[in-house]
């Protein structure tokens, strides 16, 4: 690993790091913040990467992002023994998180998905070259669906449309982050909630315990969870999951279009090198940019070295499209493209994706499966000689990831 990465550096160091801002996702540039601001609202914005990464470590910073707050209110907690295990906490959390992470190791990913992820990648392709055009987000919405699917069991739908139907839960949580309903209202009044749970989670749920497979609904039913629990995880990992893995490919290609020399490497180099790319690539546009923590008890963290006290109670918004150009830990060009860039911390080694995967005990357990699956995806259709992009997308803010997502990519072969 060590010499393709230094394989990699040659190879770039002899392309050049550009020095200018090569953003595409973020709406603003942060490099004039502070590390830590308080608003007037009471709410704690941090922008530093030490600072994030110690508060995510905490064990006194909840969950409050993907509309936590909102999502799960009393009367949720009434009729849900099993909260979704994006909101628990603790104990309870560090126990879900050790006897799932089986579905997730690169081990697994390799041997049980790869093959599907690559069979399922050539289809797409194949259809791309028949039609001769598609839109790009269509197409890794499609891939992201299929391998989450996989992994979560959804396989067992009673009629077509699941891609539809997850798009308009994903439409719903939006609307809900401006205004949310009470959660069972939530459930009971939105049509593509309900055909979700009756066209594909209730089959998916009938097939598994007849024949309990390696997958989480198989093991959520061995965990006695109820048919609405299922869901409402099921629901986690498709907007949490599926969204964020579409839009990193749709930005990844992007990228690698305008820059030959990384789209040759990604085409030629090892798969350690091009991971390299592609995590570098996620640093610069994280898909989720913001995260959100409720602190339970007083936090201190050290700040350019002082000390700092954040009190119980404070809502704290972890600003990862600043945090992860943060020039004391990578670098004056950190707003370009630069794979295998040094980084560097007074907490210790910095992951090459930085804060994108979040941190702590609530980081992102798919990490692995979504590299995997951008990497084959962007490998095949890098490789279509005639590729090319018909228009830039429109890029546009989803308010339940606090991210962007982009549409109307429209590609030709």
């Amino acid at each position: 690993m060590v010499e393709a990465l230094a394989e990699a550096q040659l190879h770039l160091e002899a392309a050049g790091c550009p020095a200018e801002d090569e953003r595409k996702g973020a709406r603003q540039n942060y490099h004039a913040m502070p590390r830590i601001e308080i608003g007037d609202d009471g709410v704690w914005h941090v922008y530093g990467y030490d600072e994030a990464r110690q508060i995510l470590r905490s064990d006194l910073a909840k969950q409050a992002g993907f509309l936590a707050e909102k999502v799960l209110d009393e009367r949720a907690r009434s009729v849900m023994k099993n909260l979704p295990i994006l909101y628990l906490e603790g104990d309870e959390h560090h126990r879900m998180r050790r006897e799932t992470n089986k579905f997730f190791t690169p081990a697994i990913t390799d041997k049980q998905y790869r093959e599907f992820m690559d069979a399922y990648a050539d289809e797409l392709i194949a259809k791309l070259k028949q039609k001769g055009s598609a839109d790009l987000s269509d197409m890794t919405m499609e891939m992201a669906l299929k391998v989450a699917a996989q992994i979560v069991g959804l396989t067992s739908s009673i009629i077509p449309g699941l891609n539809a139907r997850l798009n308009g839960l994903l439409k719903t949580a939006n609307d809900m982050a401006a205004d949310s309903p009470p959660f069972v209202k939530a459930i009971l009044g939105q049509r593509y909630l309900i055909s979700f749970l009756y066209l594909d989670v209730k089959p998916a749920i009938r097939a598994r315990r007849k024949n309990p497979q390696n997958d989480v609904i198989s093991y959520l039913i061995s965990r006695g969870y109820s048919d609405l629990e299922i869901l409402t995880e099921c629901v986690v990992y498709g907007v949490a999951g599926m969204v964020t893995t579409r839009e990193f490919i749709c930005m990844a290609l992007w990228h690698l279009m305008e820059k030959p020399h990384l789209r040759q490497r990604m085409l030629v180099g090892s798969q350690e090198e091009r991971y390299a790319i592609l995590h570098e690539i996620l640093r610069l546009e994280p898909i989720v940019g913001h995260v959100l923590r409720r602190i339970t008890g007083e936090i201190e963290i050290e700040s350019e070295g002082e000390k700092v006290t954040i009190p119980e109670g404070t809502m704290v918004d972890l600003n990862i499209f600043a945090a992860n150009i943060d020039t004391k830990m990578a670098g004056e060009t950190s707003t370009s493209i630069c794979p295998a860039r040094p980084l560097h911390s007074a907490l210790g080694k910095v992951p090459e994706p930085v804060l994108s995967f979040s941190d702590g005990y609530h980081r992102c357990p798919g990490a692995f499966v979504a590299i995997q699956e951008s990497d084959i995806f962007l490998r095949k259709l890098l490789a279509v000689d005639t590729l090319r992009l018909e228009r830039k997308p429109d890029v546009i803010y989803n308010e339940v990831v606090k991210g962007y997502e982009l549409r109307n990519f429209v590609i030709k072969v």
